[in-house]
């Protein structure tokens, strides 16, 4: 299990994840250079709206002045809290494009006055009652990559202070059940290590968000996330089967473990998706899945997004229920390709992978799959382990994307996401009214840009789509003219 040492998180085995950037995604080790993203200036760029000659490199974090605290710790209770200008910037906001361009800008309206580290109920029973008494609010924290603003301490001025809670200290798996295959462990855990004490029992969560690497079980499950694979194993609050939250009485209040209930409301569904409204969420039993040894991929092409639907829609009405399938429109396809410095046809990807335990079972679903999408007039791409041609590239900057971001806020470009779920039959028409409608946005306020779009999930009556939107903006104005373009994509 890591143990958090200022802004390094070291596991006891010894492995160094990173040094968590205090103005942008993730590791430090991990952004991107400059000098990487300029050689996709030469064709991505007039796409993307970056231009070289807008760079304009990030504030050093040493630099930035943050508002002085309003509320310090009482002497007594002073090495609980952490109130050095390096954490309160650490935890001053989330990871959206409006935090990240005034992260990077040291424009810093709001920090917390300090930031807390629970290593249990008690010292989490400890904070209610000091925030009660003070009347201070609690904000709690898990990875800190949330883009909606949920970790941001923007509170009423009618609080005395903010105290940000990490729950990173509370990061232990308390029990795995390889016969129910549950997991029983802390709230504050990361992915990737609550993934590491799975494998060695042949158990893994399968829960694969963008922001696997920086995010926890319990951000998870208070913001009712859907990971990559959420096609085949399903949502997170259907894979909750109990929880532990300590409420602002500083009561612990627990659900039973039980495999289903006849009871009106599911209490473990007020949990997930709560965002902290009920109590923070200290435990969490899950249910996992036997690490997948079996795998099929293929990544298949159509002419139009519109027939790539049509294609998903049968795929899951057909019961096949692939563990992942994306898909890709010809935009989302083409800078894909580009981002890793590949040329592509203007055309539609559906990217289909299949897994399980039994490899008869995977090739026979796949198989269905691939008669189905020949007589849809789909044509096969070559296949790879990866999945075919398009998969791979698509895979590759996925993780990466969030990164890039980071560089393109430094170029002045306006690049952000949006996502909701439609109902198949008004998929093709609202799929064209919003990429209508955001590029009316993108011409009047950028003068051009690009919008891309993909599916993440997807269900018998309906399908999640995914939009992303580029433009070229002017530093100054990128927080003012993104509000622009989201009321446009929202409206």
């Amino acid at each position: 299990m890591p143990q958090i040492r200022g802004r390094l998180i070291v596991l006891k085995s010894g492995q160094k994840n990173g040094t968590l950037n205090p103005i942008g995604w993730g590791y430090e080790e991990q952004a991107v250079d400059p000098a990487e993203l300029r050689p996709l200036l030469r064709g991505i760029g007039s796409v993307l709206g970056i231009r070289e000659d807008a760079y304009q490199p990030p504030i050093d974090p040493g630099a930035i002045e943050l508002p002085p605290p309003r509320w310090t710790p009482p002497t007594a209770l002073r090495d609980r809290f952490d109130t050095s200008p390096a954490t309160r910037l650490l935890h001053a906001a989330g990871r959206s494009y409006r935090d990240l361009v005034a992260l990077r800008t040291g424009q810093i309206r709001h920090a917390p006055d300090a930031v807390a580290q629970p290593a249990n109920r008690d010292e989490l029973g400890d904070l209610y009652e000091l925030a009660d008494r003070d009347r201070l609010a609690l904000i709690p924290r898990g990875g800190g990559s949330s883009v909606c603003g949920g970790v941001n301490p923007e509170v009423p001025d009618d609080f005395n202070g903010t105290i940000i809670v990490d729950l990173t200290r509370m990061n232990r798996v308390l029990d795995i059940d390889v016969t129910d295959r549950v997991v029983h462990a802390e709230a504050g855990i990361l992915g990737p290590d609550l993934d590491a004490a799975l494998a060695p029992h042949g158990l893994a969560t399968r829960h694969y968000p963008q922001s696997y690497y920086h995010s926890t079980l319990g951000g998870w499950v208070a913001a009712r996330g859907a990971g990559h694979f959420s096609t085949q194993y399903a949502k997170i609050e259907d894979r909750v089967v109990q929880t532990e939250m300590v409420t602002p009485a500083g009561l612990a209040w627990r659900t039973r473990q039980l495999p289903a209930s006849s009871v009106v409301v599911d209490p473990n569904r007020l949990a997930a998706g709560s965002e902290g409204m009920f109590g923070i969420l200290t435990e969490i039993a899950l249910r996992v899945v036997s690490t997948p040894t079996a795998k099929a991929a293929d990544t298949w092409a159509f002419q139009t997004f519109e027939q790539a639907l049509e294609a998903g829609r049968a795929i899951v009405q057909a019961g096949l229920w692939p563990t992942q399938m994306r898909i890709l429109d010809p935009f989302e396809r083409l800078v894909s390709a580009m981002l890793s410095g590949n040329p592509a046809p203007p055309e539609a990807l559906v990217l289909l992978s299949f897994e399980g335990e039994a490899q008869g079972v995977v090739d026979a679903r796949a198989a269905a799959a691939e008669n189905l999408l020949t007589a849809m007039g789909g044509k096969q791409k070559a296949k790879t382990a990866a999945g075919g041609e398009g998969a791979a590239e698509w895979k590759q900057t996925f993780f990466r994307q969030p990164y890039l971001r980071d560089v393109l806020i430094d170029h002045a470009v306006i690049a952000d996401t949006f996502e909701t779920a439609i109902p198949w039959h008004r998929a093709a028409d609202f799929y064209q009214e919003v990429r209508s409608a955001v590029l009316d946005a993108l011409n009047e306020v950028c003068g051009g840009g690009a919008v891309l779009c993909r599916s993440t999930h997807a269900y018998p009556d309906g399908v999640a789509l995914y939009f992303s939107f580029y433009g070229a903006g002017r530093h100054g104005d990128l927080i003012d003219q993104w509000w622009t373009l989201k009321r446009a994509a929202q409206e």
